[in-house]
């Protein structure tokens, strides 16, 4: 048979042509997925650190099967356009590529690479510097691969509809019946976002799989202005107590870095913070081991993080989102007269908060760069230098509002001779805990000497990532101590141990709401009214805002 251009179609014409073609096929193509595949698994068990201690007494045809259809599905949409084993290269040294950037994030971070870091890489600059040779040359394989595939291109008629199928197949997890599916079924089908560590999810599941999960979620619904109006008016508010007469006190909210008091301690480094002058409560965090903007967020916002898909993370993937209107906390106290600040012992881009804090209401940012910091072994400078800058850029004129990050405490935490055998990294952590709460009690005295009156509100944003250790002394993977965080309060006008009654066994979300209500500072903000209600009522609060709610806080140019 001859077409219309003149090429020579053959087609086989007897059984024993077919039986040559299905062989050829089980000879070459069905060898060329076997090698794909095992080339894939080999990739996977290389960054997820599939060693035989971590497979002991696990489903190993979870890691077989389903943690490979994800890898396959990506194979297909290279292989549309590409033959199978250049393709097969591509992908897996592609994975190597990501898998090398993720490391290096993991390891300064705590958090692995997500799909939304393809649009927020200006923020990961600064992790180059942390960068070995060895890494710099597993990523290198990406060059030689991309050569090859690029050479091996050719186009079929069936190329752009498989394409667009496994296009289609990696975003389902954007789908609510899709993601609620596997989390309904991950008891068998063995694979399931742990929201709670990242970093255990990319390891558990894979990294391709892991990437899967991180496209969740990236798009916000709106909603109209009578929707929006409704459901503020809708809301149950606390009474508008009329602000007090008399100076305002300076209001420093502290961020410490994975602070927490160990229950296997019997002399926490925190104790020191209590002979200080602090009271001390437990809050709950939304976020364990890392994510800390998480956590930040709820406290300057009011907004539990749970309101949002599982794994968002809000300065993240909704920055583009949030208008320089928003109602969060330093916000609603520039309107009240404050002056507003926020400091970072890092650098300016870490996490986006250099974008994100002036969208919250601040007026200046203060970061690693223009502070004198004395920096630790392990790359996260010490607290002290931070509070030296907050001292020196304090303000007479009216009173202030100072937001505070720290990172001395920042993991990973190293070995050291005196680690207990099973709770390695315990050591690091205490001691650089104990030199953060010194540091903390120390700025206290300095305010206490300035003679401005000052509340002082500092809490821990989650769990250091010392899982083992957690798990040998008896808390387990579903335990909510997992989300305990201490929280501490110290001030020279107003008795604190209030203020810690207000927020014991409080998530975060209530801290900014239940401050301002203590403070009696009259903020008539509707939301942060009903938060005061709400927190007031039940330390274990449940209720999350709807869509609309959230909406006229963050993403409006005209909020109620």
């Amino acid at each position: 048979m001859s077409s219309a251009e003149g090429t020579d179609i053959r087609m086989p014409e007897t059984a024993s042509g077919w039986r040559g073609v299905l062989s050829r096929f089980f000879r070459v193509t069905l060898l060329q997925l076997v090698f794909a595949y095992g080339l894939l698994l080999a990739v996977h068990a290389f960054l997820g650190h599939w060693t035989p201690d971590y497979l002991q007494g696990r489903d190993l045809w979870h890691f077989m099967l389903t943690r490979m259809i994800v890898p396959m599905v990506m194979l297909g949409a290279l292989a549309s356009l590409a033959r199978l084993v250049p393709s097969a290269l591509m992908l897996a040294a592609a994975l190597l590529f990501v898998g090398t950037i993720s490391a290096i994030k993991r390891d300064a971070t705590g958090e692995p690479f997500q799909m939304s870091d393809l649009f927020l890489a200006g923020q990961s600059t600064h992790l180059l510097n942390y960068v070995s040779w060895d890494r710099w040359l597993l990523g290198a394989f990406i060059i030689p691969a991309s050569a090859l595939y690029l050479w091996s291109l050719r186009f079929r008629r069936w190329s752009l509809p498989l394409l667009a199928v496994c296009i289609g197949l990696l975003s389902t997890y954007r789908i609510e019946a899709v993601y609620k599916w596997i989390h309904d079924n991950s008891w068998w089908i063995g694979v399931e976002e742990l929201t709670f560590s990242q970093a255990e999810s990319e390891r558990m599941n894979g990294l391709a799989t892991h990437l899967y999960f991180s496209t969740a979620g990236l798009m916000l619904k709106t909603y109209g202005e009578t929707e929006v109006s409704s459901a503020m008016e809708d809301l149950p508010m606390a009474p508008l107590v009329p602000p007090l007469a008399g100076p305002r006190p300076d209001i420093y909210v502290v961020l410490g870095e994975a602070w927490w008091r160990d229950p296997s301690d019997a002399q926490s480094p925190l104790d020191q913070l209590q002979g200080a002058g602090f009271a001390e409560g437990t809050a709950v965090s939304p976020v364990y081991g890392g994510t800390t903007p998480n956590a930040e967020f709820e406290v300057l916002t009011g907004i539990p993080v749970k309101s949002f898909r599982a794994g968002i993370i809000p300065y993240q993937h909704y920055l583009g989102y949030v208008t320089d209107k928003a109602r969060t906390l330093p916000r609603l106290l520039s309107e009240q007269g404050y002056g507003t600040a926020a400091f970072h012992n890092f650098t300016r881009r870490f996490w986006l908060r250099d974008q994100i804090y002036p969208r919250f209401g601040f007026a200046r940012f203060t970061s690693m760069e223009d502070m004198t910091l004395t920096v630790q072994d392990g790359q996260w400078p010490h607290d002290d230098g931070l509070y030296a800058s907050v001292l020196k850029a304090a303000s007479e004129d009216k009173p202030q509002f100072r937001f505070l990050v720290t990172v001395e405490t920042h993991g990973p935490y190293g070995t050291m001779a005196n680690d207990v055998k099973e709770h390695e990294g315990v050591s690091d952590y205490r001691g650089r805990l104990a030199d953060a709460a010194k540091a903390l009690a120390a700025f206290k005295l300095d305010l206490d000497k300035k003679g401005r009156p000052y509340v002082v509100l500092a809490f821990g944003d989650h769990l250091p990532g010392l899982r083992h250790h957690q798990w040998v002394n008896g808390i387990g993977t579903n335990d909510p101590r997992l989300h305990q965080v201490p929280f501490l309060v110290a001030s020279n006008t107003r008795a604190g141990d209030g203020l810690r009654q207000m927020l014991e066994g409080r998530p975060l979300f209530c801290f900014a709401p239940v401050l301002t209500q203590w403070l009696q500072l009259g903020i008539a903000d509707r939301y942060f009214r009903h938060q005061q209600k709400t927190c007031g009522d039940t330390p274990n609060v449940t209720e999350l805002p709807s869509g609309p709610v959230i909406q006229n806080q963050l993403f409006s140019l005209k909020p109620i």
